[in-house]
């Protein structure tokens, strides 16, 4: 009897440190499963953030491309003040991204596209008047001269205005915290706007044209005179599909005065999201680069030191 009870205590001893064992093992488990399972959050929350970041900058890249030839060229101060703390703000995002700071790149690619929002609204406001303002101004001769190619040119730009007026108020109606969204929409408003004032322009060349052609055919009998016209006529339609960027300047040097000169080719340029002779905004907010002057910047430096 006394026997059987020592088997039994050692039997309930040996239950007991396995039981103790498989309960320190399952915990064990338990706090390695959880442990490994807050570092696959905690890196897979990181690589969200990367990607994040890694989109604004590639989107940013293309905002600050397009819109830096039309502040360039017709910008106010005004404009030219936010744009520039926008670039700031997205060299910083660029620094930090380099340091493997993605939380920190993203929030300052979103103040990025918060203030470009405001100067692609004020640029494409601009470029949707000076359109309108050049359309209107060649109506009556394209009117009076009943030029074909002239009246073609008017249609197709004021078309173009109107979209790039719809897609301002679609940029305008788009939640306002989806600011990659509103920008790609302010660039499609953009280029339209544009394509109004190459329109308007074509359209001052042709009615030009028109105007010199009958002023050529004056004193020449009729019969002769049409077949001037014809000849024109046929000598124009081939070459108006070649109608270069080069080739349009020289038009506007032969048919626009000197005192309007500046201002047609500064449009032109601008229409095909070009520069005048001289450098850009953007290149000369890089070339200085005063970051410093940002006060974000300052609580960056020591993470960036």
């Amino acid at each position: 009897m006394g026997s059987s009870q020592m088997l039994a205590t050692k039997l309930a001893k040996m239950s007991a440190n396995v039981s103790l064992r498989i309960f320190f093992s399952l915990a064990l488990c338990i706090f390695v499963e959880t442990h490994l399972y807050a570092q696959r959050t905690k890196t897979s929350h990181r690589a969200g953030e990367q990607v994040k970041a890694e989109k604004g900058l590639k989107d940013n890249r293309y905002f600050f491309y397009f819109i830096n030839p039309s502040v360039t060229n017709f910008g106010t101060e005004e404009d030219k003040k936010i744009f520039r703390e926008a670039i700031l703000r997205d060299m910083i995002s660029q620094m930090l991204y380099m340091r493997f700071l993605f939380h920190e790149s993203y929030e300052e690619i979103r103040k990025a596209q918060k203030l470009l929002i405001d100067v692609y609204r004020n640029v494409l406001k601009r470029d949707i008047e000076n359109a309108r303002t050049l359309l209107n101004g060649i109506v009556p001769a394209v009117f009076e001269s009943n030029d074909k190619e002239s009246l073609l040119y008017l249609r197709l730009g004021y078309r173009d205005l109107n979209v790039a007026q719809i897609y301002l108020g679609m940029g305008d109606n788009i939640t306002e915290n989806l600011y990659s969204m509103r920008l790609y929409k302010y660039v499609e408003a953009m280029k339209t706007a544009k394509h109004g004032c190459r329109y308007a322009i074509l359209g001052m060349i042709a009615v030009s044209e028109s105007k010199k052609d009958k002023t050529v055919q004056t004193g020449i009998s009729y019969p002769l005179s049409v077949l001037v016209k014809s000849i024109r006529d046929a000598i124009y339609e081939y070459e108006r599909p070649h109608l270069t960027f080069n080739s349009i300047i020289d038009k506007i040097y032969e048919h626009v005065s000197k005192e309007q000169r500046e201002k047609y080719l500064t449009i032109h340029f601008d229409s095909y999201f070009k520069t005048t002779f001289q450098k850009s905004f953007y290149d000369e907010i890089w070339e200085k680069a005063e970051v410093d002057t940002i006060e974000d910047y300052k609580q960056y430096k020591q993470m960036l030191d």
